[in-house]
């Protein structure tokens, strides 16, 4: 079961199935799903305090300030573009265990992000109780621009296949030289 909890991931990461229908995707996960998108090359997010930050995070995390769920879209924008995320990619949120900063960054980020966003609910004990080591390396990051926009969700209509192919002109004249000819 574990198997396909991962192979989902990786599969959604790689966008082979679909995601949550807002604008971008938001789910939360256990550390063990965490690593994999950290794996698979999510950036990560902290919003711990900068001394927990300094003695240990997960690997290539960005330190961002408990308050940036707070700011305005374009001082969001520039708080991500300075630490060097990139907001149309994978995204994975951390703090303390059921930290309300990393939920509500979260929350904040799935209406304005392209990418997935993800929150390690467990947070940073969570990854270390499932094995998984810390780091004290920094990653430095190039900016990058970021424009930051509330995204609408278009609201699903479901449709037969092919509907759009067959137009009813076309039915009717079919139907019309059907009842002509009479019954086969």
């Amino acid at each position: 079961m574990k198997f396909l909890s991962a192979l989902a991931l990786t599969l959604s990461l790689a966008g082979w199935l679909p995601t949550v229908a807002n604008a971008g995707a938001q789910s939360a996960v256990s550390a063990d799903d965490a690593h994999l998108a950290v794996s698979s090359g999510a950036f990560v997010i902290d919003v711990r305090e900068p001394a927990q930050f300094s003695l240990g995070r997960l690997p290539g995390a960005a330190s961002l300030p408990a308050s940036a769920a707070k700011q305005s879209l374009a001082d969001l924008a520039m708080s991500l573009s300075q630490a060097g995320i990139d907001s149309s990619r994978t995204i994975l949120i951390v703090g303390e265990a059921g930290d309300a900063n990393a939920q509500a960054l979260w929350q904040q980020l799935a209406q304005v992000a392209t990418g997935r966003v993800l929150w390690l609910v467990g947070g940073v004990t969570e990854w270390q109780l499932r094995g998984h080591a810390l780091t004290s390396l920094s990653t430095p990051r190039a900016k990058v621009p970021q424009f930051l926009t509330v995204q609408i969700a278009e609201p699903l209509t479901s449709r037969m296949a092919g509907s759009r192919v067959r137009s009813s002109a076309a039915l009717e004249r079919n139907f019309e030289s059907k009842v002509a000819l009479g019954p086969y």
